[in-house]
């Protein structure tokens, strides 16, 4: 798994998070493929059409945040793979189609990571599962269609639209050839652009959207939702809308439209839809899929379900955090009309309750509260963050003995050892601290970040938890440097004379300070810690450092001959290891993480789409 918490991690992760930030909306490459791939003159791309497929039903695979760790990535694309699995005594077909949710790849966008962490294991899967269960290559593969997370946009989407959108349609009066799309271990692809819409049996519809880093829906894309609304899909259409994040799950009640707007306009974009008489489409939104939180958590609010599903292979993320969302929103839900008189509509994001009475989470919350405590062994987890604060503890280290050799002509531990108990050896501690501007310096700016790394909305809140961890810090690796200085001061030289007493010096403070740095990377699992299990705040930051590898999963969803549309929430609690170049396939255990969720057909629709309007030549 990433180790989210080296330091060469943390410095390539900031670069490209910065610069994808600052320069993503500069760079945006999606007006650029709409404009290659013109809406208007082309009629809806027949690969993009299932509906007659699938008689005895239709089967549809949905996983998200793939690519981080091999062995947890493999073993779902073992799953995925397969021809087929059973779970008491019904046999639930691999899908005709493989939906990839986002954030294929860890930590950040590149081909060598896409080969590396996502193709070499799916590939590897692939052959392994033909191999043990005896069947050829297949000529005909499964689709897979895949949308960007915000990781795939760390590189401005270029290895994305590489690996995912190299099919490229002939348009008459253009330069250039058609072009096949991309075999993938098991999968072909077909998509042109980072973001579709695919006509599925029964009456069923799946967009797959492009929201970029920060929610940003482009023009283009709106129109070609609009179109595809209009003029491609049937009235009364039923919807699955297939997103990048969840913003249900992260909205701010307190404040929720700046974090909410994006996806509340999009989900009613096909509802809102008018023919090109006035009339409504009465497209139905029915189910919403997202990936990025990786872990499994079902929402539901009137008749529609919101699942989050992101256990590709991606470290897990915590459940007990998870809550119901009420809040006022700028736009009332799916269906309902926009009244001008109260523009506040309420809306009310439950998480649903399995047939069997518990929520439907995946972890429970009580495994994810145990799994939490692990953050106590963070400077094992992570040894190599106490490497990064070494240096910086050292010297802050080196300049309290330069105080305390101006101010007790002694280094500083003998210093320390003359003030008697260690309580004294504390204040005196902090009396060179406070000696020169220096140390008092580092300090200012340390709590600077101890302030902004905090998970808190409120000014003053946030301001009490970064004092808090910053004070609790402070006071561990006073301690620490306190007691290890007087325990070293025999050899702690007096005066730095001679290279063999600068060497025991610097080896003395480089010794204490990656001691200390232990100590603060302790402290900073236990804030973690506290910060999870009391008031929910630093999700990611509490697990990511743990980099679980188990409780991963994927969807598999069948439409019936009906229009019924079932959900199997696929989970695999333990990940076994792998290594090796030549896989051992060790067995899994995968289980269904709650009963069939099954969706009831809608209406069917009254009256065929209306012709697209004619094209003008010119």
């Amino acid at each position: 798994m990433t180790g989210w918490y080296d330091p060469a991690q943390l410095a390539q992760t900031g670069i490209r998070v910065a610069i994808s930030t600052v320069f993503g909306q500069f760079a945006d490459k999606r007006e650029a493929l709409a404009a290659a791939n013109a809406i208007a003159p082309q009629p809806f791309d027949e690969s993009f059409d299932y509906k007659g497929k699938g008689a005895d039903g239709f089967w549809l695979d949905f996983v998200a945040d793939t690519g981080d760790g091999w062995n947890s990535t493999y073993a779902i694309a073992r799953l995925l793979s397969a021809k087929s699995l059973t779970f008491d005594g019904v046999e639930l077909p691999r899908g005709q189609v493989l939906m990839m949710g986002g954030d294929q790849v860890y930590p950040t966008a590149s081909r060598a990571e896409y080969e590396d962490r996502l193709l070499a294991p799916f590939e590897a899967a692939q052959q392994a599962e033909a191999k043990a269960n005896g069947w050829p290559e297949e000529k005909a593969r499964p689709d897979l269609y895949a949308i960007p997370g915000n990781h795939d946009w760390y590189d401005g989407l270029n290895a994305f639209f590489g690996l995912f959108c190299r099919r490229r349609i002939a348009i008459p009066g253009t330069i250039g050839q058609a072009r096949p799309g991309r075999a993938i271990a098991g999968w072909e692809t077909h998509q042109t652009r980072s973001y579709f819409a695919l006509q599925l049996p029964g009456g069923w519809w799946l967009w797959g959207i492009d929201s970029q880093l920060e929610g940003y829906i482009d023009q283009p894309q709106i129109e070609y939702f609009r179109h595809a609304a209009r003029y491609w899909m049937p009235k009364g259409s039923k919807l699955i809308l297939c997103v990048g994040t969840p913003s249900w799950q992260y909205v701010d009640e307190a404040d929720p439209d700046p974090g909410f707007a994006s996806f509340s306009y999009l989900e009613r974009l096909a509802g809102a839809e008018r023919d090109d008489k006035g009339d409504p489409m009465g497209h139905q939104l029915r189910l919403v899929l997202t990936g990025d939180s990786h872990h499994y958590v079902r929402f539901v609010e009137g008749d529609r379900h919101y699942v989050t599903c992101g256990g590709g292979g991606a470290f897990l993320h915590p459940t007990q955090q998870v809550t119901d969302k009420n809040f006022t929103s700028e736009f009332p839900p799916p269906g309902v009309q926009h009244r001008r008189n109260n523009p506040r509509s309420q809306r009310s994001f439950e998480v649903a309750q399995s047939a069997d009475g518990t929520p439907a989470v995946y972890p429970a919350a009580a495994t994810s509260r145990l799994l939490t405590f692990w953050n106590l062994l963070f400077a094992v987890k992570n040894w190599k963050f106490p490497l990064l604060l070494t240096p910086a503890y050292a010297l802050f280290i080196s300049i309290l003995d330069f105080n305390a050799r101006l101010d007790q002509k002694v280094g500083l531990g003998d210093a320390l050892l003359r003030g008697g108990s260690l309580w004294r050896a504390v204040e005196l501690y902090w009396q060179f601290v406070i000696a020169s501007p220096l140390a008092p310096l580092l300090l200012g700016v340390t709590l600077v970040g101890y302030h902004f790394f905090a998970d808190v909305k409120s000014g003053l809140g946030r301001f009490a938890a970064g004092a808090v961890h910053a004070a609790a810090s402070a006071a561990a690796v006073t301690v620490t440097t306190c007691a290890l200085a007087r325990a070293t001061s025999s050899i702690w030289p007096e005066k730095v004379t001679t290279l063999i007493s600068f060497a025991q010096q610097i080896g003395l403070i480089a010794g204490i300070g990656f001691a200390s740095a232990v100590v603060s990377a302790t402290v900073f699992g236990i804030y973690l810690l506290v910060m999870l299990l009391l008031f929910g705040r630093h999700a990611n930051e509490a697990f990511s450092s743990i980099g679980h590898r188990g409780y991963k999963g994927f969807l598999r969803m069948r439409i019936d001959a009906d229009g019924a549309l079932t959900l199997y929430p696929i989970g695999l609690t333990n990940v076994p290891r792998d290594r090796g170049e030549t896989p051992r396939n060790p067995p899994l255990s995968p289980h269904l993480i709650e009963a069939p969720i099954r969706i009831a057909a809608a209406a069917p629709a009254v009256s065929p789409a209306p012709a697209p309007p004619p094209v003008d030549s010119a």
